[in-house]
């Protein structure tokens, strides 16, 4: 009788021991089912409301409200210019013309005649002895004689270069003039001139001093030096 109820409570042991692992299993997975339901459900919740917005940064959806405007949006939301475009270009264009027109008629600047062409090549020059390029053109005058302005122009400098001797050189449109070895010099820089106004009067050249009296007139056009006789008329 004794033996019996040994087993007896053996049995009852491994029953409710049986019992609790059953129970445990069914909590485990009851656990795994719910996080499973939960985590199949919130993608889908969120790719929801990616739908709605169809905006996304970082995983971190974003309301269209806040974001700007793109631009191709904001292009076409400018309002339309009332001015033709080609309007303002145009007007620069012809004032650009009308000011290289002023400076296209260009006279002598004193009555002589040429003593000395333009030349790249090297020249014989009496007064220094040796031959070098003559970037100019030499125009037999008398000194003391009026110097005028070639062109309409501004003046943009008014110097003694050591070399040149006293110089003014006045720019007209694309051309800028070198008026060299003066004796006087009448005008200042920045001063605006025409057309046979007088600028100075003329003087010794000290490159040249053994030549007849001439003025010496250099001409570039865009920094490169030209033949002044291929625009003096």
């Amino acid at each position: 009788m004794k033996v019996s109820s040994k087993r007896n409570g053996k049995n009852n042991k491994g029953f409710y021991i049986a019992l609790g692992v059953c129970l445990i299993a069914v909590g485990a997975a009851a656990w795994t089912t719910y996080d499973s339901v939960t985590n199949y459900t919130t993608p889908q919740t969120a790719q929801s409301q990616a739908k709605k917005t169809n905006n996304t940064v970082s995983g971190i959806f974003v309301n269209d409200s806040s974001r700007p405007a793109s631009s191709a949006q904001v292009s076409s939301a400018k309002p339309a210019s009332s001015v033709p475009a080609s309007s303002a270009p145009a007007s620069s264009k012809q004032e650009v013309q009308q000011t290289e027109a002023s400076a296209q008629t260009f006279s002598f600047p004193v009555s002589g005649q040429v003593t000395q062409k333009f030349s790249k090549q090297p020249v014989f020059c009496k007064t220094l002895g040796d031959y070098r390029a003559h970037p100019g053109v030499d125009l037999s005058a008398k000194t003391g004689e009026a110097v005028k302005a070639v062109a309409d122009g501004v003046v943009t400098k008014v110097a003694n270069d050591g070399i040149d001797g006293n110089i003014i050189v006045i720019t007209h449109g694309s051309i800028e003039a070198t008026y060299c070895a003066l004796d006087k010099m009448m005008v200042k820089e920045k001063q605006t001139v025409k057309r046979g106004d007088q600028i100075g009067t003329v003087g010794v050249d000290p490159m040249e001093s053994l030549d007849s009296p001439h003025l010496r007139l250099i001409m570039k056009q865009n920094g490169q030096y030209i033949d002044p006789m291929t625009v003096l008329k």
